[in-house]
């Protein structure tokens, strides 16, 4: 186990240098540049359009990477954002948007809003044949005592106020955000809410699970087991 781990870690940190320096590690994720509009068009793979794109970050607080994790979408002749689309491959790189995760997410996920925008999008990092990983800005507007309208609200909520939302509501999200997967078999999105709801969606792998009383549940703990798991 420990000798997985290690090779797993050097794998981690092996891509996240390949895409530090504007390379992703492997050849393609396979989705065609463009939009997609619908989930439909999403698992087929086709784009239900193509047109000029103009990306537009967000930037994140203590972030040095050069890689974009969370951005806009603009059209690039009217400079309006890109809205109430599935997702976006861009440069062949792919993006699910808040939007979709929200609308297509398992039913077990509730009370969730985006910190920013549901009409941001967050960069697939992790890919396989079973799931897709991401990491979203999102929080629990009731744990964070904030309304789903505030939360959801025009342009979001920032500064001291969101960040401030996001601790109360995931005491250990980092600028990155919460863990979101993709499952393709299941054609939904899955929400890593907590400790305890990462060991539920893991509890038929052979993976080892997090110990919620006494190990720190973070973001790289999570894309050490998706990455075994991803297959």
């Amino acid at each position: 186990m420990i000798v997985q781990r290690i090779t797993l870690i050097i794998l981690l940190f092996l891509s996240g240098l390949s895409f530090s320096q504007g390379q992703p590690l492997f050849e393609s994720i396979g989705y065609p540049d463009g939009l997609y509009k619908t989930k439909e068009d999403f698992i087929n793979k086709k784009p239900s359009e193509i047109r000029p794109l103009v990306i537009k970050e967000i930037a994140l607080i203590n972030d040095t990477d050069s890689v974009i994790h969370r951005c806009y979408f603009l059209d690039k002749e009217t400079n309006k954002r890109i809205k109430k689309i599935f997702a976006v491959s861009y440069n062949g790189d792919l993006y699910f948007s808040n939007w979709a995760i929200l609308k297509y997410k398992n039913k077990a996920d509730k009370s969730l809003s985006p910190a920013s925008s549901m009409n941001a999008f967050v960069l697939v990092t992790i890919w396989g044949e079973k799931y897709f990983y991401a990491e979203a800005g999102l929080v629990n507007h009731w744990q964070a005592g904030l309304s789903s309208g505030v939360a959801a609200g025009v342009g979001g909520i920032v500064g001291r106020e969101l960040g401030e939302a996001i601790d109360n509501s995931y005491p250990v999200t980092t600028q990155f955000g919460t863990g979101v997967v993709w499952d393709i078999e299941a054609k939904e999105f899955n929400i890593f809410r907590n400790c305890q709801d990462f060991n539920h969606f893991i509890e038929n792998y052979p993976v080892e699970q997090i110990d919620c009383g006494n190990e720190k549940f973070e973001l790289t703990r999570i894309r050490e087991i998706v990455q075994i798991i991803k297959d």
